[in-house]
Order: C-alpha cells, then structure tokens, then sequence
C-alpha cells in the first residue's frame, strides 16, 4: 500500500534523455545497467556500489554520478547526494533535471536560498517539464515560507511512546479515539503493512497488539485507520485487493461480542476506480473524510468527506474546496473530535519541506485557509499523519528522529495553544434498561439552553452514543424511548473550571407505578418560584411523554435543601411544584391527571454537608401515580 508520496525518481521522471557516448567503456556500462537493475528492487546500498564502480572506470560518466545522487536520496544522504552533482553540474551533459534536483536537496538541507537559487535556475532552462515547473515554482514558495518560520519557531518538544508502541520496524498513521483511551497505529515489518493497537494507561501505553487475523492479512496490507467513538467499527485503507474497486479502496469491519466482523470495501461511491485512502471518522458517526485523487479534485490527491444519512448510506462525497486542497496532493486528513478542526498534510500550501501538516476549520460558509503548523514540527522532510486528543492540547506524530527505536516512530507533543481545536470534552454514554440493565436503542439530544437549540440528536447504537460539547456552553441532555420515563440531565460547562469528559451509565425507568425520574433542567431564580423560560425546554419533554401516555397520571414534587426556615422551605417548594403543574394544564394536560406536592427539605437525595450535595436536594421531579 502506497501509505506516502511517492520520491520523484529524479534520473527517471526529469532526464528525458540519455547522453551514453560511444567512448564509454562497456564494463562502466554493465555496472551502471547493473545498478538501475538494484534500483528496481529497492536495494539502493547495493546499486550505489555498482554506480561507483561505473564512475571509477570513466570518470565523466555523468549519467551514473546523477542516478548515484538518487540512490543517496532514497537513503536520505543528501550530503552525499549534493556532493556527486556539484561535481557535474557544469558537464555539458548535464540534464535541467538535475538541476531542480539539486534545488530538492538543498531545500531537504535546510538550506532554502540555495534550494530557490536552483529552482530559478531550472525554471529559466529551455526544456522543461510541466510537472517540474510547477514544483520548482512550489520550492521557490516553500524556501521563502521556510525562512520566515525559522525566524519563529513554534514550541515542540515531541517524546518517544517508548518500546510498547515502537519497534525497530517503522510505526506511523497514529489515530486516537475521541475518549482519547485507544491508539491505533500502521507497522510495516518484512516489507508488510499490519493494523495494532494500544490501550492508554497511567504511565503511558499498554503493549502494542496486532489487530489479528480478523483485520490483518498475511499477503495484504492494512494501514491508515480510524475508529467510531466507542471503538466497535474500524475504517482502514487497502490496496491492491482483488475486491477493490481502484488502486486502493477503503474498507470497515465491525466488532460485535468482542469479534472482528470479515472485512469489506465500503463501497461506491466513496470507493471508486481512483485511488481512496486515509479515511478519518468523525466523532459524531455522521462524516468520512479520506484522500482520493478521483475525478472532480483540484489537482493530485484532495480531501473529501461523504456523510451518512439516516438510512446509513453514504453521500456522493464532496471536494472540500480551495481552502484546504489546491492543485498538489492533499493527504491524511484527520477531523477532530470537534467535527470542526481538519488536520491534514499538504504539498501544495507553502511549508518548510515538502508535506507540511495544515490546520483547516469549519465555519459557517466552508473550510477557513489553510494554516501551516509552523517550524519545527514540519521540517524539511515529509511531515504528515497527525492525531490530536480530544483536548486538543497532545498530538501525536510519525517521525524518523535520531535516537528512535528504528525508522519511522511515533512521538507525542504538546501542540501550541494557536493551532489546537475547539476547548470541548465529551459525552460517552451507555442507555440500559434500570430494571433488566438490557442495552437499549433509544433517542438522545443534546440542547444548549442559551441558544434553545439542538445541537446533537440520533439514536444510540448497540446501546451507546458520543457526542462533543463545547466547554463554554450550559447544555440539557435527555434521552427518551417509548415505553420509558425520559432522562434529563444538566451539563453546564460555563462556570467549570477544569472539564472533565461524562461518562455516563443511563438507566431508563419504565412507565409504571412509583417509578420517578428529576427534571434536571427545570430551574428557578433564588428564593423564587416562577419557572425560568428555559425550563420549557424540559417540560415540554414531559407534555410529549403524557400525551403519548394519556392513561398515566403523575406527581410534580418541589425539594429544597436545608437552607432556611424548614417550614420556609416546605412553602417555597410547594409553589415551585405548582407553578411546573400550571404550565403542563397550559399546554393542555387535564389537570385532573397532575398532583403538585412540596416536600421542602424532608426528602434529600444526599447529605447536606457541601454545595454540591445541595444542589443535588434542590430540584424538581416527577413520579408516576
């Protein structure tokens, strides 16, 4: 599987000739073919010898010193590489080719006025290609960007995950799951590209374990995945199969009873006769995007989404524009768990190497402009496969730093406060049944109360939902089924200092006889007992409930804390019930089937010992009759 840009194979892709001249010896020439035959096999160590023996025997062999200087770019000895050109830069066989080579390599030097002096000089060549042009004019962009963001480098002090994630194999394509509790990486071994995974612990990671057979294939490769929130449905890339649709195709497993389902392709239309890989799930299960250099982009690989509707079918993806794709590649798109924030890399937006890793977020009218990472967490080489957690302040990495375990490792940091995504946490909820604790599939909403408006809904799946919330805002949760008492609770994140995620077990009462639920969302101003407006929200939920259930009868009950005068309080709560059962008969309830009862401070739920436990004795329930 194709997981990076590929290198330009500069001698092959920009030489569009060769200059063998009758007097070069037949043995130089049996080395060099000898050497590119290495080359295809990838065995760039051995080819590099042969090359050095063809040069030995004839010098001015400028053919084999620039297809030595590509076998030390494979091998990332640009030293060597620059070296062996300047040598034969002014040899009259010298192709343009070589010269926007020599631009690459200074650019991968740091070296970013060279690197432009090169591509300029390519650039005023008479011969040149289409394809080269544009990247010698994206060098010139990229030396100029380069030296500005050195000028101001962004914190980065990226860790190794140590010896559970990473081996002396390459480890890269991180991707967390929005409880930040899983990750889930590519390794390549033996020339093979297998799916693992991690548990987060204490003092790290557990020790990395391979997917199985179930995902994992002995011929194939799997790699480049992403998960839906509660880790039981896997998206991943595969090439080359003989069900795939392209040249690489996205495939899906599901785990149900703790098994792999088989995998499959997911099918048209987000899987075509082009190239789709890298997906990224959103957190709310509604939104894929991926990579695909299908008909209808920019230009390379783009980044598209395809949405799910209700009847879980998939969209005709869209192209997510010139904000975030231009007319170079566009790959590993990574959607944070706000479903607002795109991570992603890019070769086409003006970076420090050649794929820079871009922020991009969703407003009102699109994707905003591409916004460059900054130096030094891109650098001269390919930067790209970036996962953040759902706090936005640790992301992960593939990199091939010095002192790694061994090629590409993974390695976390903390990403700087100006690129982070929204301030959110989550909601992670399990719905059973109270009495049997059976999973239930049930409605859920979520409404931020300033605004009245929802901003999540959908049904639980095998008996779970996630949603993100914003950390600034005052939200009702409630969950309802027919057959069932809703659940309500308030989440208000204005007044928190430090959220924390909800991770909640929700226990559905059945309609029957004694059984009660709170109204969590039901508030009064201090000492009052006039409803606040934004309690119709909630009991508007109980009208739809008695409505639907117009054989039942119910009891509105006022609670206070210890607070006051006891009998005070037993007033004050007798009121609160009443002005809750005036607004249902407003609605019209008969209020032949509401009893409005104040029980002041006798009936606490917690001791009154601190705020907190007071606040949980004053509210409002219901109960049926």
């Amino acid at each position: 599987m194709k997981i990076f840009n590929s290198i330009l194979t500069f001698t092959l892709l920009l030489t569009t000739y060769y200059s063998f001249a009758q007097q070069i010896p037949a043995k130089a020439m049996d080395a060099y073919f000898k050497a590119r035959d290495f080359g295809s096999r990838t065995q760039w160590e051995e080819g590099i010898e042969s090359l050095q023996k063809a040069i030995k025997i004839y010098p001015k062999f400028t053919d084999a010193k620039i297809l030595l200087a590509d076998f030390y770019y494979r091998l990332r000895k640009y030293d060597d590489a620059i070296t062996v050109l300047e040598s034969c830069k002014n040899e009259s066989d010298f192709p343009p080719g070589s010269i926007f080579f020599l631009s690459e390599l200074y650019l991968k030097k740091n070296n970013g006025s060279q690197a432009k002096e090169y591509a300029e000089q390519y650039l005023a060549q008479p011969k040149t290609i289409p394809a080269a042009v544009r990247k010698a004019q994206q060098t010139i962009r990229n030396a100029d960007f380069a030296v500005e963001a050195k000028k101001h480098p962004v914190p980065f002090s990226p860790k190794n995950l140590g010896e559970n994630i990473n081996s002396r194999n390459w480890e890269y394509f991180p991707y967390m799951t929005p409880d930040g509790k899983l990750l889930v990486f590519t390794r390549k071994q033996y020339n093979q590209e297998d799916l693992f995974y991690a548990m987060k612990a204490d003092t790290g990671f557990t020790m990395a374990v391979s997917f199985g057979r179930e995902i994992n294939t002995d011929n194939d490769n799997e790699g480049a995945a992403t998960m839906n929130a509660d880790g039981t449905l896997l998206f991943f890339t595969g090439c080359d199969k003989s069900d795939g649709l392209g040249s690489c195709d996205i495939y899906f497993a599901q785990k149900v009873n703790n098994t792999w389902s088989q995998p499959a392709g997911i099918g048209q239309p987000v899987n075509s006769g082009a190239w789709e890989a890298q997906p990224s799930f959103s957190s709310d299960g509604k939104a894929l995007y991926f990579s695909s250099n299908r008909k209808g982009g920019l230009g390379g690989s783009d980044i598209w989404v395809s949405y799910l509707d209700e009847n879980m079918k998939w969209s005709e993806p869209k192209n997510l524009g010139p904000n975030v794709n231009t007319s170079f590649d566009e790959k590993s798109p990574f959607i944070h768990a706000d479903n607002q924030t795109l991570y992603f890399s890019s070769t086409g937006w003006p970076g420090v190497g050649n794929a820079d890793i871009f922020k991009s977020s969703k407003d009102d009218t699109g994707w905003t402009k591409a916004q460059n990472l900054g130096y030094p967490i891109n650098t001269e080489n390919d930067d790209n496969s970036l996962t953040v957690s759902y706090d936005g302040k640790s992301a992960f990495i593939s990199s091939d730093r010095e002192n790694g375990s061994g090629g590409l490792d993974i390695y976390s940091f903390e990403l700087p406060e100006n690129v982070q995504p929204q301030k959110i946490t989550y909601i992670k909820a399990t719905v059973k049944d109270a009495k049997t604790k059976q999973l239930l599939s049930a409605n859920y909403s979520v409404i931020d109360l300033e605004l009245k408006k929802e901003v999540y809904s959908g049904v639980t799946v095998n008996g779970n939902f996630f949603v993100s919330i914003q950390s600034d805002k005052n939200y009702a949760l409630q969950v309802q089924k027919e057959k069932y008492l809703f659940y309500s609770q308030n989440i208000n994140l204005k007044e928190t200092p430090k959220v924390k995620p909800y991770e909640l077990e929700i226990l559905l009462e059945p309609i029957a006889v004694n059984n009660k639920i709170v109204l969590n969302n039901v508030f009064f101003d201090f000492d009052q007992s006039e409803l606040k407006t934004v309690s119709f929200i909630e009991l508007d939920k109980v009208v739809d409930l008695l409505q639907k259930n117009p054989a039942i009868k119910i009891e509105i009950s006022g609670h206070t804390d210890n607070k006051g005068d006891t009998k005070y309080n037993q007033v004050l709560s007798q009121k609160r019930a009443e002005s809750v059962v005036s607004y249902l008969v407003q609605k019209g309830i008969d209020k032949m089937r509401l009893t409005a009862k104040g029980y002041g401070e006798t009936q606490p739920v917690a001791p009154n010992d601190t705020e907190e436990n007071k606040a949980k004795n004053r509210r409002t329930e219901m109960k049926v009759l």
